[in-house]
């Protein structure tokens, strides 16, 4: 379910005016997922917060039990597993060819072209508010192997936020996945952030939905060291296969 979780994240955010400079501001996102069943296994409705801050220099991303920080004075990006207490390191811009090896790097063609996806943005007679900021709503498909996703999300370019770095760490993140192009596809098609994302996701006959929506962007002092890996956690190379796993 991750996954679903994470499309709204991973798909945004497109070039527009940066934001006149000021405290490191702060967005809060409500994030609900269905319960529902699928092989034998079922799992309860889950109401989660998600974050992100916006610093001078940088942006952290905090879902679950994962973070994800964007360093753009360092060229650095980097994934924080807190359950495990670790965090993986990379270069910008991030290669993934790089991150599995050559070794790996055919078989994960191969998953790529496998999972290839298909988007497409249609615009809809619709409007909203959410935290007191009006959005423009679209529906967004996206079609690969085994799963169709159908999204309405109404987007706004009016937030306080630095959109280019927003999308930096957006497409940071497709680089990710092996088959990333189609992320980056959808980046260029849609403009704005997402104050409101209705997500099905159907899978082998069964259906998937959950929301996310903004609740609120404060300005607040980020913590000492916010914008870097934890004290104490451990380096450990990134594993795209082992983090494709954790998705399903």
């Amino acid at each position: 379910m991750l996954r679903t979780k994470c499309f709204a994240a991973l798909v945004l955010a497109l070039p527009v005016a940066v934001a006149p400079a000021a405290a490191d501001k702060v967005l809060t996102i409500a994030n609900h997922t269905d319960a529902f069943s699928m092989m034998g296994q079922s799992k309860p409705a889950e109401d989660d917060t998600y974050t992100y801050w916006f610093g001078s220099d940088s942006i952290r991303y905090d879902m679950d039990e994962t973070s994800v920080i964007l360093r753009l004075d360092q060229k650095k990006f980097y994934f924080v597993d807190h359950d495990e207490k670790s965090y993986s390191a990379m270069t910008l811009p991030i290669d993934f060819e790089q991150l599995v090896g050559p070794e790996m790097a055919p078989a994960m063609q191969q998953v790529a072209q496998m999972m290839a996806a298909t988007t497409s943005v249609t615009p809809l007679d619709r409007s909203g508010t959410y935290a007191g900021h009006a959005c423009k709503f679209y529906r967004v498909d996206i079609s690969m192997a085994m799963m169709q996703t159908s999204m309405e999300m109404c987007t706004t370019e009016e937030l306080p936020i630095d959109y280019p770095k927003y999308r930096e760490l957006a497409l940071a993140q497709a680089e990710l996945a092996a088959n990333q192009a189609w992320m980056r596809d959808l980046a260029e098609k849609l403009r704005g952030f997402p104050l409101r994302t209705d997500t099905t996701a159907t899978v082998m006959g069964k259906q998937m939905k959950s929301w996310q929506e903004l609740r609120s962007i404060d300005e607040r002092d980020a913590p000492a060291g916010h914008y870097e890996p934890p004290a104490g956690y451990r380096e450990v190379k990134f594993d795209p296969m082992a983090r494709a796993q954790q998705r399903r």
